[in-house]
């Protein structure tokens, strides 16, 4: 019983590891991807309901002309991107984006694939861009 249950683990983990590097499984990001910018490191609690609120309003006046959730709009939908980036290369980006379209892999394709549209400067504080960031991860799916 023992044997089956460890061959059946080292089956999971095997065949885990042929997906992902594969390309069939993605790793939701890398950690050591945290972007160009002031934030180095972000600890995240329960989803605060008035950020959430504070952001949201944020997003609406200032994101949502190039960004919706679930769409393709100028930029590409937001719905889970705080489960796909890590939450300091999301803050990075809203705080730092000229330096961070620059330099960052990532943020360079997606520009390339959004035919060279380029995400202007979001004027936001430290503060507006980390109730941005919680309404962001309020709409994870």
């Amino acid at each position: 019983m023992k044997n089956k249950f460890l061959v059946s683990i080292y089956t999971l983990v095997i065949a885990s590891f042929l997906f992902m590097s594969a390309g069939v499984i993605q790793p939701k990001y890398e950690m050591t991807n945290l972007g160009v910018g002031p934030i180095k490191s972000v600890t995240l609690g329960p989803i605060d309901a008035k950020m959430v609120s504070q952001g949201k309003a944020i997003f609406t006046n200032t994101c949502a002309l190039c960004h919706e959730m679930d769409q393709l709009k100028i930029g590409p939908p937001l719905r889970n991107i705080a489960k796909d980036r890590a939450p300091e290369f999301i803050l990075n980006l809203m705080l730092n984006t000229s330096e961070m379209q620059k330099t960052d892999p990532y943020i360079k394709a997606l520009i390339v694939k959004f035919n060279n549209a380029v995400m202007t400067d979001s004027g936001l504080n430290q503060t507006q861009a980390r109730s941005v960031l919680e309404y962001l991860r309020s709409e994870v799916k």
